[in-house]
């Protein structure tokens, strides 16, 4: 038997075990197929056992001294994949024996690369955004998306200038779906990188970002929260204050062209009370004008009021009735007349005659005026 050294592809290290479990992905299906055999593929490289499902590492390739070596091999690959499907799937794959045939039959079935899979996958990256994520989430999102599609869609391994152009130009593309995926709060390091030239790396753009985003984070924690007495005592002193007399109100603490009583006041302002004396932890304003920030409240005298305007006599109001069919006229003022509720009547009761625009006058005893009391008998349809 040749000697396999650590290097060969068919050396097994102490430690390698057919339960071993190589990803933590589990296929489930054609939805994560492409992060499953992505996954996979890496493990088997790090193993030197990728050749075994590309079909490179053929039994027949290999002397009959080592073609035990290479079965021992295979059903390791075999028992490492089956580790990694689901129990639903890995129930018919169990009967495989060569591997890359295995490798191929899985590919075959859950390896749906369309149209549709990819304009489903652009739409994600176009749709994606910062949002309330950090930017170290967007930013990793956005990476899987993309190893995504890379791995989905081939790309040439050409080296020449026109391939280098459309690599530089797809690393630009990528750059832009960054920058406009980020909140408007970056609107500012963003301008800054797109100004610059050339263009940096995504990952140095990102970099920018985090910096940017960390700088805040320190400013906001070493930032003293100002304290709201503090903060109204310099509001207040701030402002010149005015110490003399209103000439309209005679009241103090403002001027006749902002007294409230002579402009009127605004629809949010609020009657206090007289201003009590400053106290240390207090601080009031002297401007009178201004409203106060306290809450609602009333002196004696205005209590006083108050209750004096719930005592007087209301005067009693008629009951509202239909008034549909009666004309009402502007003239109509006078207080000392009743209205005459003749609601539903075919012909109106005027309560005065100076209401009326055209009056006639009729002789006396020639029209009589018929009264709903029940005294004329209704004898057929049309009578009234």
């Amino acid at each position: 038997m040749d000697d396999v050294d650590f290097h060969h592809p068919l050396f097994l290290h102490p430690f390698d075990t057919p339960g071993t479990v190589l990803v933590s992905h589990r296929l489930t299906g054609v939805e994560n197929y492409t992060v499953w055999s992505r996954s996979l593929r890496i493990a088997l490289l790090a193993k030197n056992k990728l050749g075994f499902i590309d079909g490179v590492c053929l039994r027949s390739v290999y002397p009959e001294s080592l073609r035990a070596q290479w079965d021992r091999c295979n059903a390791f690959v075999l028992s490492w994949i089956l580790n990694t499907v689901s129990p639903d799937l890995s129930a018919g794959l169990v009967f495989a024996s060569d591997v890359a045939a295995f490798w191929k039959d899985l590919k075959d079935r859950f390896s749906k690369v369309d149209g549709s899979c990819i304009f489903f996958l652009h739409r994600s990256i176009a749709h994606l955004t910062q949002g309330d994520a950090s930017v170290f989430s967007y930013f990793t999102q956005l990476k899987l998306l993309w190893d995504e599609y890379t791995a989905l869609v081939s790309f040439s391994d050409c080296a020449c200038e026109v391939a280098q152009q459309n690599s530089n130009h797809l690393l630009q593309q990528r750059l832009f779906q960054f920058l406009m995926g980020l909140n408007e709060t970056y609107a500012g390091v963003r301008s800054q990188i797109l100004l610059m030239q050339p263009l940096p790396s995504v990952n140095r753009a990102y970099s920018m970002i985090v910096q940017e985003e960390a700088q805040r984070s320190f400013s906001s924690v070493l930032s003293p929260v100002p304290d709201p007495v503090a903060f109204s005592s310099t509001a207040s002193g701030s402002r010149k204050k005015f110490t003399g007399t209103c000439d309209f109100c005679k009241l103090k603490g403002h001027k006749k062209e902002s007294c409230y009583r002579l402009i009127g006041f605004p629809p949010d302002f609020k009657f206090n009370r007289k201003k009590a004396p400053p106290s240390a932890l207090a601080v009031s304003s002297d401007d009178s004008s201004l409203p106060p920030p306290s809450a609602l409240t009333f002196t004696s005298q205005q209590y006083s009021q108050i209750l004096e305007l719930l005592n007087k006599t209301q005067v009693p109001v008629a009951p509202a009735v239909s008034c549909a069919g009666i004309p009402f006229m502007s003239c109509s003022v006078d207080r000392n007349f009743f209205w005459i509720l003749d609601t539903g009547a075919t012909n109106h009761i005027c309560f005065d005659s100076k209401s009326l625009t055209l009056p006639i006058a009729y002789p006396p005893n020639s029209r009589f005026v018929q009264l709903p009391n029940g005294s004329l008998q209704w004898q057929d349809e049309g009578d009234w």
